[in-house]
């Protein structure tokens, strides 16, 4: 039968697999969601919205368009981060938990750190014809200048509202007294599992500038006695020695990330029987997904379970298994050890 025919006898009545073709369509709406989190925090709405305003109040503070300062609320009510109370507006609890600074769950720093990525994905049919991006996509003068800050803030603002609380209900660190967390950034993950096994002491080794935001973050938590900062770059140094615990979380990306050198300089600084936990986007071994961790391989590059299970081992460790993967998040958790 030939093909036009055949489309011409199909009963669109019951056509079949409408509920996948349904989860396609949400995605053409899922940017301009986006976009609505982002202009609200970057015009400092949200801010505003600290207690109970008026379109009026809040045009006049931000100075906004009040008919569309109104319409962009009324999105905002339907991702639920603001409720309206008659004629005003005011932030939801969870708009409360995550959406201003004061919080210790703040999400601003996703938020600009999404907002500088815009200009990857918009670029992206170019970047896939072949086009080079060796430096960060720039967006705003005010964004790009702020981009590593913004990135090591978001990076908090990810972890802290369920990364690290996820990272340390997988793993049994009770026996563990020194955690060395490579890369660690703001120093979230540490104080989680500080803070989720009392004799653990943890050292968060990275860059200068990302310790100086993992320090205010030690000081804000009060973990200055548990968690302590040490200046490293991986390309030249190594990360130490006598450890019986080293993490290594969202560092080894794919080909492009030297995991390979990171790992041979985790296994000289753990002493033996010390425990390796790589923490990463994966991919699942026949390379078809999940979507997160699909897309972060796309701006960044992900291994498969296999392959970072196959580089752990090249570095030297045994008993390297994974165990926990979060199939939304796009992230899995693999241990291994150092033979005693």
């Amino acid at each position: 039968m030939p093909e036009q025919e055949r489309q011409s006898r199909v009963s669109l009545f019951e056509t079949e697999n409408l509920e996948a073709a349904r989860e396609l369509l949400k995605l053409h709406w899922q940017f301009r969601a986006a976009r609505v989190l982002f202009t609200a925090h970057h015009l400092g709405i949200l801010e505003a919205l600290r207690e109970p305003r008026t379109i009026a109040e809040v045009a006049a503070q931000c100075t906004t368009h009040a008919e569309m300062t109104e319409k962009l609320l009324i999105a905002c009510c339907a991702l639920n981060v603001v409720r309206r109370e008659g004629a005003r507006f005011v932030l939801t609890s969870s708009g409360f938990d995550t959406l201003l600074p004061e919080s210790p769950r703040y999400i601003g720093g996703v938020l600009n750190h999404g907002e500088s990525l815009w200009r990857f994905w918009t670029g992206l049919p170019d970047v896939v014809r072949g086009a080079q991006q060796r430096e960060p996509p720039k967006s705003s003068e005010s964004l790009a200048s702020r981009w590593h800050e913004n990135w090591i803030w978001a990076m908090h603002g990810i972890a802290i509202n369920g990364a690290a609380q996820w990272l340390a209900e997988h793993l049994d660190l009770g026996k563990r007294n020194s955690l060395l967390d490579v890369g660690g950034g703001p120093g979230t993950y540490s104080i989680v599992l500080c803070q989720r096994f009392p004799d653990l002491m943890a050292v968060v080794w990275d860059l200068p500038a990302d310790l100086a935001i993992a320090a205010q973050l030690i000081e804000r938590f009060d973990m200055k006695n548990r968690v302590t900062l040490q200046a490293g770059d991986w390309n030249r140094d190594e990360f130490g020695k006598g450890h019986d615990c080293l993490l290594m979380s969202n560092i080894l990306h794919g080909r492009g990330s030297k995991a390979g050198m990171k790992l041979g300089k985790a296994f000289r600084a753990l002493v033996p029987g010390g425990l390796l936990v790589v923490h990463d986007f994966l991919l699942n071994n026949d390379r078809s997904g999940p979507l997160s961790a699909a897309l972060f391989n796309l701006m960044l590059g992900a291994y498969t379970v296999n392959e970072v299970i196959t580089l752990i081992q090249l570095a030297g460790f045994t008993k390297v298994s994974l165990v926990a993967y979060d199939s939304e998040r796009g992230s899995g958790i693999v241990t291994a050890l150092k033979r005693p």
